[in-house]
């Protein structure tokens, strides 16, 4: 019975399951017809909402638990200043690298170039059917023109990252509030006497054990949540959109492409293990759930289970790592906004300087970063941040990014998920490596109590 249970987990049946969803979601119209039923798809779609809704309602209790425990064990352990320094090593790198190959990919790829007159009449007719604000031109008619600006865009992102109330945050789902609660909270615990830190400590485990058998259970159901989920998906995307915005989709899935397959080697030379396809079968899973969730969070505790389970990386440096990892490092929209504002300039017959390009890289970075637990439209309408010191229209756009953003959202996701736990292969230590690792049952009377910072 274990047995035909684990079968449901098998790559080769999570594969056939999107296969089975995208193949509904592309026939939804002559399915729905011949069932008698409106749409088909939007129907089914429904159980795999409730899915996902179930491993969402993991998330929150999973990075608190996660990363104030983890902190705790670091601030305690002797190397906790070595690692926090090569998370921001690790991760700004990542940034910066994810920005410049985006620019590239923007730069040379041309996405925005070249575009015949038929399909710069379906953009126009897409911008048309936006929202206008004030004397904002909406033909794509080679004019460079100002667009309202949207100076709160990062003053939201700084405000918004200290709570007013834990309890609000919480229960409205604020990723950068909840994470950074979870790191003061992880630092008090690192203060506080032995016996105090490891009641706490063992707590905030036990708790993330509980919701990981959650997750763990629920996965089991996967197959038909990803049924469910990809052809509501795929029913969502109009053939003509797609036609339009061909190039600009290419490009970034191929950019993607590319930098799965880097991110994929760094995870093999870090997990010590001989045999890539091996590798490839661990991050099958988390990349999967990615790609027909569109939601980084409700990843995270299979990505955790993936690097800790199969790879052997340490647990506490897994656990502090990747949820600040998902939520700061996102790379998969950083990436998106680089190609997006090559795409728009290019569109609009834009000519871009060396100042332009600063500008750019600069802007997607806090684009990148200003989306920290945000989605949809709201992930979107961030690149502003990059679009309207260009003096590039940003209503305008929107729209065209809009429709299409149920094919490349999966893929940005995917990159986002990908990208993070390849730089937590990089800063985390594998289990046998580890000469120094501190254990909870120390601190109650043992050595490490001279070390400690309580009281």
């Amino acid at each position: 019975m274990r047995r035909r249970a684990a079968l449901l987990k098998h790559p080769l049946v999570i594969l056939a399951s999107v296969a089975v969803g995208s193949l509904i979601g592309l026939c939804n119209a002559p399915i729905s017809a011949f069932l008698g039923m409106g749409n088909f798809a939007k129907t089914i779609a429904v159980p795999g909402q409730i899915y996902l809704f179930y491993l969402q309602m993991t998330v929150i209790p999973i990075i608190i638990t996660a990363i104030a425990s983890s902190l705790a064990r670091l601030m305690r352990s002797r190397s906790g200043e070595g690692y926090i320094r090569r998370i921001v090593v690790v991760f700004v790198s990542g940034i910066v690298i994810t920005a410049a190959a985006a620019m590239l990919v923007g730069a040379l790829g041309q996405p925005g170039a070249g575009l015949d007159k038929s399909t710069r009449g379906v953009l126009t007719s897409l911008i048309s059917s936006g929202p206008q604000t004030g004397a904002l031109e909406v033909t794509l008619s080679g004019a460079m023109l100002p667009a309202a600006a949207r100076e709160e865009g990062l003053a939201v992102f700084f405000t918004s990252m200290v709570p007013a109330n834990i309890f609000s945050a919480l229960s409205l789902g604020s990723t950068m509030a909840v994470v950074f609660f979870s790191i003061t909270f992880g630092v008090a615990i690192g203060f506080l006497k032995n016996e105090s830190a490891a009641f706490l400590i063992n707590f905030l485990s036990a708790l993330f054990e509980a919701f990981q058998k959650l997750v763990g259970a629920s996965l089991y159901l996967l197959p038909f949540g990803l049924v469910c989920l990809m052809a509501g998906q795929i029913a969502e995307v109009g053939i003509q959109v797609f036609t339009a915005m061909s190039k600009f989709i290419v490009l970034y899935c191929i950019g993607t492409g590319v930098l799965f397959v880097l991110c994929t080697m760094v995870i093999w030379q870090r997990s010590g293990i001989r045999n890539p396809l091996k590798v490839l079968s661990f991050v099958f899973e988390p990349a999967m759930l990615a790609l027909a969730t569109r939601n980084s969070m409700a990843v995270l505790p299979s990505a955790i289970t993936c690097l800790e389970r199969d790879m052997g990386f340490d647990k506490n440096q897994i656990n502090l790592t990747l949820p600040l990892g998902m939520t700061l490092g996102r790379f998969g929209n950083i990436f998106y906004f680089g190609i997006a504002v090559f795409f728009v300039a290019q569109i609009y017959e834009t000519d871009l300087g060396l100042m332009s390009y600063v500008v750019i890289f600069i802007g997607i970075i806090l684009a990148g970063t200003a989306t920290a637990g945000a989605s949809g439209i709201v992930t979107i309408s961030v690149i502003s941040i990059a679009l309207v010191p260009l003096r590039l229209p940003v209503e305008a756009v929107l729209v065209i990014l809009m429709a299409i953003d149920p094919i490349i959202d999966p893929f940005r996701t995917l990159l986002l998920v990908y990208a993070n736990v390849a730089a937590t292969a990089v800063v985390a230590d594998r289990r046998q490596n580890k000469t120094a690792q501190v254990t909870i049952k120390e601190f109650p009377g043992g050595r490490n109590g001279e070390n400690g910072h309580g009281g």
